[in-house]
């Protein structure tokens, strides 16, 4: 099998966090309670760092792709290096951590690796198209644990633009996801002459604020102009053009949302608008609409209070209509769950099952089934059906299903 270059980050995370933690559970003397960790760090020509804020951030693992704070920022331990780059953590609990230098994104410094005795765990540094935690060192401390002579390796950092995400009062939008896009252009001036031509880009990703409400892109690699445009939930804000010198930091950005309280009413009232109304399909005639759901369940038994049924989806043509009418990225469950061994396959309001779009790794065929049967969705990019168990890593991400029944009065275009 063939690892993507995302794959590969990912598994390179993990193997650190492992690592570290077998390297934190046997080095030092063992004593149940409070554990410590002390070293120096030093710039790349073996120079220690003096003044800069360290700290550890205690996180967990929510999902495969997500790592977020375990405890409040201001309880975080923090200190700053003395003269000769050393650092002492004192009192630490047991728990999974990350380093991180102040402001968590976009320090003075980038960390490129940690020296633990005699093994070396080096930094992925941050990725243009991936999470902000990517590249940042997650280690265990098991508790008694008193590590010392910890080598934490740093460099300048790279061009890049640091922004802050702030709320109409002021208040930092803090780890919360964000898409960002940074918009280049390169116009061709000469003296006084108006502009007459040049060049432009666009690179856009989702991204974590962090615990002040800060964000960073290394998207910029040379002298151009800049822009930059945020959103969230719907509702978005862009700075003005501004231009980089080739190495340059900008990091004075600050992006507010001014009218983002009236946008989620607006929002909230729009979809509950679009919840209530049903969509006929001029080919089939029949009705369908989107509804909000805990489970496969809770939306069958809804389905029942509305006199319909979960989508049964019978040839291509309906499948593609149902794509147009609701592209949003998101999984919906349908009317369909993988039977139990032995069984044959059925639609949920007893239509027969002549036809199926599943994704490239589940066939009719293959889908694993045991005693129970498994709900299908279709997923949130292409569409297409997948089983997904009550082990599945996509289950939280179901929050939507679709409704279909024959015409009826209330039914509306």
């Amino acid at each position: 099998m063939r690892l993507s270059h995302f794959s590969r980050s990912y598994i390179v995370i993990f193997v650190g966090i492992i690592a570290l933690t077998l390297s934190l559970s046997w080095s030092g003397v063992a004593q149940v309670g409070k554990s410590s960790l002390s070293g120096r760090v030093v710039d790349p020509d073996g120079n220690p760092v003096a003044g800069l804020e360290l700290g550890i951030k205690p996180v967990e693992i929510k999902k495969p792709r997500d790592i977020v704070p375990r405890t409040p920022f201001a309880s975080w331990s923090r200190v700053v290096t003395d003269k000769e780059g050393g650092f002492a953590f004192r009192n630490i609990d047991a728990g999974l951590y990350q380093f991180v230098m102040f402001p968590e994104s976009a320090s003075d410094f980038e960390i490129i690796s940690l020296e633990i005795g005699d093994l070396t765990f080096y930094s992925t540094g941050f990725l243009q198209n991936f999470p902000t935690w990517f590249g940042k060192l997650t280690f265990t401390i098991k508790p008694g644990t008193h590590l010392e002579d910890v080598v934490v390796n740093v460099k300048p950092p790279r061009m890049r633009i640091r922004g802050r995400v702030l709320l109409k009062d002021g208040t930092p939008l803090t780890n919360t996801e964000i898409s960002l896009t940074v918009r280049r252009r390169q116009r061709d001036t000469a003296l006084f002459i108006l502009p007459t031509g040049g060049s432009a880009g666009t690179s856009g990703r989702n991204v974590k604020t962090d615990a002040e409400g800060y964000f960073v892109s290394y998207y910029p690699d040379e002298a151009s102009e800049y822009s930059v445009i945020i959103k969230y939930k719907g509702a978005s804000v862009k700075s003005k053009w501004f231009r980089l010198k080739e190495g340059q930091l900008y990091d004075e950005l600050v992006l507010v949302f001014k009218d983002l309280e009236e946008h989620l009413v607006w929002r909230s009232e729009r979809a509950k608008a679009r919840q209530a109304i049903w969509v006929v399909n001029p080919e089939n005639d029949h009705a369908y609409k989107r509804i909000k759901c805990d489970s496969w369940e809770d939306a069958k038994a809804k389905a029942a209070a509305e006199n319909a049924y979960l989508v049964a989806i019978n040839d291509e043509s309906e499948q593609k209509w149902l794509e147009a009418l609701y592209p949003e990225k998101a999984f919906f469950w349908i009317g369909l769950r993988a039977p139990e061994k032995e069984t044959t396959w059925q639609w949920n309001n007893g239509e027969p099952f002549n036809y199926a779009n599943w994704v490239a790794s589940q066939e009719s065929d293959n889908v694993s089934t045991g005693a129970r049967e498994i709900p299908v969705a279709m997923e949130f990019f292409s569409k297409r059906w997948m089983a997904i168990g009550s082990k599945s890593p996509f289950l939280p991400m179901v929050k939507y299903a679709i409704l279909e029944k024959g015409r009826t009065p209330e039914a509306t275009q």
